[in-house]
């Protein structure tokens, strides 16, 4: 008996999120990485080097990262080229007085109850041993 190859189906959501690529190197190894995208094959249809590898999407997320081993100086430029066409940082976070001393605050705590539950199992140490 032989069967046919089957039906492929894909459920795409109604929110459309495109990828935001990476280039990844770790001395002579360097690879491409695009993530956080709701298509599929939105990585191939914006960079033909993504043609031989699968999106893969993490068990309980709803978005897809592709990655790909880069083996030519071509690929390499090209990644880069998408890493900087893909705006991901945004604006840069300015600091916050308030945050800051609301984290100065929580580390004085912090501090404080540490000290007090050394001293309390001081205490009792001492306690048991002069009895």
């Amino acid at each position: 008996m032989i069967f046919g190859s089957g039906t492929s189906l894909t459920i795409e959501p109604k929110s459309v999120s495109e990828p935001a690529f990476y280039k990844l190197s770790d001395g002579g190894a360097a690879a491409c990485l695009a993530s956080d995208f709701s298509r599929v094959n939105a990585a191939e249809q914006q960079l033909e080097l993504f043609s031989g590898s699968a999106a893969v999407r993490v068990e309980g997320e709803s978005l897809f990262n592709q990655l790909v081993l880069l083996t030519s100086e071509e690929e390499e430029e090209a990644c880069e080229r998408a890493e900087d066409d893909s705006d991901v940082c945004g604006e840069p976070v300015e600091p916050d007085g308030e945050v800051n001393m609301m984290s100065v605050t929580m580390l004085g705590l912090r501090l404080l109850f540490f000290k007090s539950v050394v001293f309390n199992v001081l205490m009792t140490l001492r306690l048991w041993i002069s009895q």
